[in-house]
């Protein structure tokens, strides 16, 4: 350490802790646009004659995505909690598949207008309370 001061034993506990829990929300996220972008395949590459098939598979498409941006979301509040404020860097490396006809996510770090709840009022809270 540069003062000379080496870190508690609960320190070092706390700081492997973070990065566990953010590890395991990013491992379960990263399975979840996996079958996002599988179930985009499938919706893409089914043939135009067949009505009921690409039906079901949109759904299919649309039930992936949803889980996805939910632990996307979930993903970006870890990140939040342990102060990293940027999350642009969430969808340039982990970008989710968008299906025409769908809108963003709440909470999509590349749709700044729609935010996740309380985030507009969270920024106005901490720049009136110092």
């Amino acid at each position: 350490m540069p003062n000379g001061f080496q870190p508690l034993a609960v320190e070092r506990e706390i700081a492997e802790e973070m990065a566990a829990t953010l590890g395991r929300i990013g491992a379960v996220f990263a399975r979840s646009r996996e079958r996002a972008w599988e179930a985009m395949e499938g919706w893409e590459s089914c043939p135009a004659g067949e009505e009921k098939k690409k039906a079901r598979r949109a759904r299919a498409l649309w039930e992936a995505l949803d889980e996805a941006e939910r632990l996307r979301y979930f993903l970006i509040v870890q990140r939040e909690a342990m102060g990293l404020r940027s999350h642009e860097e969430v969808e340039r490396k982990h970008p989710l598949p968008r299906p025409p006809g769908r809108p963003p996510a709440a909470g999509d770090p590349a749709s700044p207008l729609l935010a996740w709840p309380g985030a507009f009022s969270r920024g106005r809270r901490r720049k009136s309370s110092g």
